[in-house]
């Protein structure tokens, strides 16, 4: 799959595809390709669902305003449809559009990010920390190198300044982090496997609520 991509960063779904096959839980997803079959996916998965353009060449979909959130029924999928592909064929250079990812919306969690890169000097490289809008606003983050045994996945959830949140927040039932960590582990599996093909790959947001883990984006940037 990462050398059918000939070099290019993978699209979010064949990233999580590839991700799926050492075990890291990822949301229930189709891609369609016109309204119609955007409208009928969603009606599959059950609602609310989520719209995202799927193109190797947007791995920012947030910020390129691609993506819908919280979609209860199919007028309001149609409407998305519309909007999120409007906005995707504004953008200059025109990107490569494989369709539009119809996801189930999952409830509200704890976002983290599990991702690795590859080290001239050491090698590969996992790293953990809070995800989703605070990855960047709150830079907490661990990291080891790849692979990690369980015990060490459960280190480097115990390195992070905001561990507390794992343990349960403002209602939110505590995070299992043996299931976290068992995450982290497979996605440093991954990056240590891949050492020759990939440069970088990120899981963010992980969803988690309770046991319940998923993996609602990803990206996987090879080698060239």
């Amino acid at each position: 799959m990462i050398a059918a991509a000939g070099g290019n960063t993978l699209t979010e779904r064949e990233a999580k595809a590839a991700l799926a096959l050492y075990g890291v839980p990822v949301v229930g997803e189709l891609v369609a390709q016109d309204v119609d079959e955007a409208v009928n996916a969603a009606g599959s998965l059950g609602y609310p669902v989520v719209l995202k353009v799927e193109s190797s060449d947007l791995p920012h979909k947030t910020e390129a305003g691609v993506v819908r959130l919280n979609l209860r029924n199919a007028d309001e999928v149609r409407e998305a449809y519309q909007v999120i592909m409007a906005r995707a064929n504004a953008v200059t250079p025109p990107p490569r559009i494989a369709g539009v990812l119809v996801q189930k919306m999952m409830p509200q969690g704890i976002e983290m990010v599990v991702g690795a890169r590859i080290d001239p000097l050491f090698g590969p490289l996992v790293v953990a920390g809070l995800g989703g809008i605070l990855v960047e606003l709150m830079q907490d983050s661990a990291l080891a190198p790849a692979p990690v045994t369980h015990d060490e996945a459960l280190g480097l959830l115990g390195q992070l300044k905001g561990a507390r949140l794992l343990d349960g927040f403002r209602g939110m039932p505590a995070v299992d982090r043996g299931r976290l960590a068992d995450v982290i582990c497979r996605v440093a599996a991954f990056a240590a496997d891949h050492r020759e093909a990939i440069v970088e790959l990120d899981v963010n947001p992980l969803i988690c609520v309770g046991d319940g883990l998923v993996a609602v984006d990803a990206l996987i940037v090879p080698k060239c």
